[in-house]
């Protein structure tokens, strides 16, 4: 990275050696890049009315999917499903625009939703950077084809897998993301990035080193302020697995003060473990922030902190992007505070080896 000391490179050759911190640092030029990617595909095969929209992935090729959906809540016309699994639902027909996701290409689950979807007859979209799903899309006329680059965990490359997609069904006029609103938040981006993100920032001024230093050691419970922004406390959540190699819970208002709330009350001892990061936003409504004001109340007697990470910029993409970026700069700095490496995931590989030798 421009600008390293020789401590720094140090410092990261030990500890990051599959260089995960220079990914998450160029998440911004990474989603300038998709961008471009989906305004290169061909949509002519895609130009009709749709009853329905189903994206079909798994874990970092997924979440992608959860953004679109929250970010076009109020813009979509026709329903948006995410399916994480094998199988699609039974409405999935003909008038469906399935759009399969594989970073790989090679993810059992949405290769068999990708094989389901075609026998259905649905119009697909798939998004790989090789792997069987690729293949698929070559062999099979019809099919449009967003090809990505390689050489990123699939976490890593939120831009690649999600940003085409936006682009696509923006160009469709399904949803309205603009070339300015991408550029505006990837300014805004940047400028977290040089001002409280990078590894140069110090502490006292680096928002994500002063969360992950306040939550090492505890266990990290991650609210989000309403279902929109529930699946930014879910990447959160699912950064801090991968990354931190940590368990970690997420939920969002108010559906938690309808359940979760009763379980603050039993007092366990191992809630004096838990750190809680409420997720903010501006575009709160009142009762949510009455609902929040209550829940850092009763929580901050029993939890072993309590902390807020507000959103920054205007636009609800700048917003849910800048508390993606702090969230993943979070599960960097943890990581290498607890002295593990960033980007293996040890345990989901030996279940996909596992997996396979059932096969036989």
């Amino acid at each position: 990275m421009k600008g390293e000391s020789t401590v720094e490179r140090e410092f990261f050759s030990k500890q990051d050696p599959s260089h995960m911190y220079q990914k998450i640092y160029n998440l911004p030029e990474q989603i300038l890049s998709a961008w471009e990617v989906g305004k290169k595909v061909d949509v002519s095969l895609l130009k009709r009315d749709w009853s329905d929209i189903v994206l079909a992935g798994m874990g970092g090729s997924a979440i992608g999917g959860d953004i679109i959906k929250s970010l076009g809540y109020w813009d979509l016309k026709i329903p948006f499903s995410i399916v994480r699994d094998y199988n699609l639902p039974g409405f999935v027909n003909e008038n469906t625009l399935l759009i399969v996701v594989s970073y790989s290409g090679n993810t059992e689950e949405s290769i068999n939703a990708c094989r389901e979807g075609l026998r259905k007859g649905a119009g697909v979209i798939t998004v790989a950077s090789g792997g069987e799903i690729e293949n698929i899309a070559v062999k099979t006329p019809g099919i449009t084809s967003i090809s990505i680059p390689t050489g990123f965990p699939p976490r890593a490359a939120l831009g690649y897998t999600f940003i085409p997609v936006l682009s696509v069904l923006s160009r469709l006029g399904l949803i309205r993301i603009t070339d300015e609103d991408i550029e505006r938040a990837v300014d805004l981006m940047r400028e977290m990035r040089e001002n409280e993100l990078r590894e140069e920032v110090p502490e006292e001024k680096n928002i994500a080193k002063k969360l992950a230093n306040e939550m090492y050691g505890y266990l990290p419970i991650i609210y989000a302020p309403d279902e929109y922004f529930g699946v930014i406390a879910y990447r959160w959540k699912c950064q801090l697995n991968e990354n931190s190699k940590l368990f970690a819970i997420w939920n969002s208002f108010p559906e938690l003060n309808h359940n979760e709330i009763m379980g603050w009350e039993g007092r366990d001892d191992f809630l004096r473990n838990t750190f809680v990061i409420f997720l903010r936003d501006k575009g709160e409504i009142d009762r949510i922030r009455l609902r929040i004001q209550y829940m850092k109340e009763l929580i901050s007697s029993i939890s072993a902190g309590i902390d807020e990470v507000w959103s920054r910029g205007e636009s609800l993409l700048e917003r849910f992007l800048s508390l993606i970026y702090i969230g993943d700069f979070v599960s960097f700095y943890l990581a290498i505070k607890r002295g593990v490496d960033p980007t293996p995931v040890d345990s989901i590989e030996k279940l996909k080896e596992y997996l396979k030798k059932g096969e036989h």
